[in-house]
């Protein structure tokens, strides 16, 4: 690992090599996932650094999802996880007040891309899970956790069977973001029958593989979710203005 060249000033180190770990974590070709990081007596060395310092900077890596730290062994690339991306969204939604309205434009947006994607590259073991995923969720005893759990994982899938690695942790991201929105959704009378005729509809346009079919299907959908989500923000409105 070359970190040669470095400048630090003496103020709030910790934070300064956790940024050049991470510049090199993420812009180096020789990096990867599952990479052992040099130990921290060699990393105390090479920045100059008591090992302390070290320390905190590994812990702040391992905050932004880009090492896991494992004892007796040390610190080790990792891909960040859906739900740290997810956590540092809801912190910038939260400071810069963006609205759920703003969220369900985006998934929208995605999810008809990603459909677009996966009706063009879907497989007969895609279609499989999609029914598999499905069949749980037809069962009305379920937990509300569990089926919410399982509406997540039929749009992952669908992102999933279009192939783009991106699109999949952008719509998972947002999924979870919305997560609250879909369990109250399918809460209000006749959600759940509402909720199982639209993905059964989403599904069976799939097995068609009829592109125009789809579109129109998951658009309904995600139609339905949005006005869900403005819905219950502007019951959670009128309850706090009371």
């Amino acid at each position: 690992m070359d970190i040669s060249n470095i400048s630090l000033t003496r103020t709030n180190l910790s934070s300064q090599v956790a940024d050049h770990l991470e510049e090199y974590i993420l812009s180096s070709p020789k990096s990867k996932v599952s990479e052992k990081l040099p130990s921290e007596m060699k990393l105390a060395k090479q920045y100059n650094v008591s090992r302390p310092v070290i320390r905190e900077a590994m812990k702040l890596l391992q905050e932004r999802g880009l090492i896991s730290l494992k004892n007796g062994s040390g610190a080790y690339i990792t891909r960040p996880e859906t739900d740290t991306v997810m956590n540092a969204i809801n912190r910038i939604m939260q400071v810069d007040h963006i609205k759920s309205e703003d969220l369900t434009q985006v998934r929208e947006i995605l999810e008809l891309s990603s459909a677009d994607l996966a009706v063009q590259k879907i497989t007969d073991e895609d279609l499989q899970k999609m029914d598999e995923i499905l069949s749980r969720f037809e069962d009305k005893t379920l937990p509300l956790k569990e089926r919410v759990k399982l509406d997540e994982q039929f749009h992952l899938t669908i992102a999933q069977a279009g192939g783009n690695e991106l699109l999949c942790m952008f719509i998972g991201v947002l999924t979870s973001l919305l997560r609250d929105y879909m369990g109250k959704g399918i809460l209000v009378e006749g959600g759940i029958e509402d909720a199982i005729s639209r993905h059964r509809e989403i599904y069976q346009a799939f097995c068609n593989r009829d592109r125009e079919a789809v579109h129109h299907a998951m658009a309904e959908h995600l139609k339905a979710s949005s006005l869900n989500v403005q819905f219950f923000d502007k019951k959670g409105a009128t309850a706090k203005t009371k």
